[in-house]
């Protein structure tokens, strides 16, 4: 065996395995990039389902909210309503009981009314003497 055959044959196994090399650098080149797209699918489609769930849960909450809100400003019209019915109440029963001291006082003493000196209060009245 010659030293050219074994140059030959070292050139050729060198270029057999530069080639060899390259193709296996591109078969696995391939399959890294199936792999790097199913995995970005794969996030996408986790993305995807995690935003709609999260924009579903947006709009029952919002809803909850809305409903809230209508429930808290009728509970407070009801109680506004309330509010002025015991104050006209109050007032109803202030103005009766003013106009029963004034005729207590009007019965008791004939010209109490008469007397405009001393006149004050919610309705035509006296103060009662201490």
């Amino acid at each position: 065996m010659s030293l050219a055959w074994w140059v030959s044959a070292c050139t050729a196994a060198g270029l057999g395995m530069i080639v060899g090399g390259v193709a296996a650098w591109q078969v696995c080149a391939r399959r890294a990039e199936q792999r790097r797209r199913k995995f970005v699918a794969a996030t996408r489609l986790q993305y995807a389902t995690g935003t709609q769930g999260l924009r579903a849960t947006n709009v029952r909450l919002q809803a909850a909210l809305d409903q809230e809100k209508l429930a808290i400003q009728s509970r407070l019209s009801a109680s506004a309503a309330e509010h002025r019915a015991a104050l006209s109440r109050m007032e109803a029963q202030l103005q009766f009981a003013y106009a029963e001291i004034d005729r207590l006082q009007a019965s008791g003493r004939p010209g109490a009314l008469a007397e405009g000196d001393d006149v004050h209060g919610f309705a035509l009245t006296r103060p009662f003497p201490r």
